[in-house]
């Protein structure tokens, strides 16, 4: 049954165009991103689709989006970043996680762990090259270094890192994370030993930031796409007209009369509002587009709704018809632009009230 709410139709194809890029550009492994329920785009659905694709090494925020996918989806490697909490030895261990350890006292629990269990498969470690925010520190890096002996026990051993400013390929900061990053390879330059710096930004600075792993996630979903001008738009959010209404000359709309017509104008109403990701900010500001007509969004968006100024299709506009709040017409970067902040912030901030659509 169809019913009138708002949708995010997600491009399938588009994600295979991205990825595909994304192979030919790194030969490396490629470990997508699919934390924040792949974006907002819904975990299960895309890790399905990316496996089919032949990934097989997903990244994920913590335990609870890690369970979420294994109960669908088996025979994947699942990272986890926010490392070995307390207590989550057994859970990790048993679902075959792989927690990436962040601090010193997180890698000698989990390998006295593991070395109880005689197992010694995948291995994990974050090093802090200029973050500030997860990952070993100077001091805990020549700990673990002094416990290479531990390390080599494991099949493979993957070390990361991560990029403070990738989106920014003129900053001298990649430079200087990547050599950071390089020093610490050489430390650890034992042969199960793999290195991993580069997430999406990081891909398209060039193959000396790709190692033995790259990690896209925004580039695979269709933000960013200065990043290399073969990546295509996959999202697009659409809301259906539920209510046409007339507006006259020196007559206010929305809350606290901040729309005043200056003319007759007709006006739709929207099923889409704050709660659903659209910011508030951008009231009286914003537009959407009835098919490739450009419509401004006018008064206040409120919790649930929002209403348009769609005179100029006042004749052929009607109840039903979805307008496109971003898409085809405005892709996502520019509603972020529009809506002053990132295309990540816009993403993974619609809400699960509007049905996720996969096409193609």
């Amino acid at each position: 049954m169809q019913y009138s709410h708002s949708k995010l139709i997600i491009n399938l194809n588009n994600i295979k165009n991205n990825l595909n890029i994304i192979k030919k550009f790194s030969k490396t492994t490629i470990c997508p991103v699919i934390k924040a329920n792949a974006y907002g785009l819904g975990d299960v659905q895309i890790a399905r689709f990316l496996k089919k694709n032949k990934c097989k090494d997903f990244w994920v925020a913590n335990i609870s989006e890690a369970i979420k996918i294994t109960k669908k989806i088996s025979n994947i490697n699942i990272y986890v970043a926010n490392g070995l909490n307390k207590n989550e030895e057994q859970i990790f261990f048993k679902n075959k996680f792989i927690p990436i350890l962040n601090t010193y006292e997180q890698f000698k629990k989990w390998t006295n762990f593991l070395n109880k269990k005689k197992l010694f498969n995948k291995l994990a470690i974050q090093v802090d090259t200029g973050m500030c925010r997860s990952g070993m520190q100077d001091e805990e890096i020549l700990k673990i270094y002094n416990e290479r002996s531990i390390m080599k026990k494991f099949k493979e051993v993957i070390i990361y890192t991560h990029l403070a400013s990738a989106d920014e390929k003129k900053s001298n900061y990649n430079s200087i994370q990547k050599n950071r990053f390089l020093k610490i390879k050489t430390m650890f330059n034992l042969p199960n030993c793999k290195f991993s710096l580069a997430a999406s930004g990081g891909i398209f600075l060039g193959k000396e930031y790709h190692f033995d792993m790259v990690r896209p996630g925004i580039a695979l979903y269709g933000g960013k796409l200065f990043f290399k001008k073969e990546l295509k738009n996959v999202v697009s959010l659409i809301s259906p007209v539920i209510q046409i209404n007339r507006l006259k000359k020196g007559e206010t709309a929305g809350y606290n009369q901040s729309y005043k017509a200056k003319k007759d104008i007709v006006t739709a109403t929207i099923p889409l509002g704050y709660a659903d990701g659209v910011k508030i900010r951008i009231s009286n500001i914003g537009y959407v587009f009835y098919k490739n007509v450009k419509l401004p969004m006018i008064a206040r968006i409120s919790m649930d709704l929002m209403i348009v100024d769609v005179t100029k299709v006042k004749n052929i506009i009607k109840i039903g018809d979805y307008l496109e709040v971003f898409g085809k017409n405005l892709n996502l970067d520019s509603f972020a632009k529009v809506s002053d902040t990132s295309p990540y912030d816009i993403i993974t901030s619609v809400s699960e009230r509007c049905e996720r659509v996969y096409i193609n």
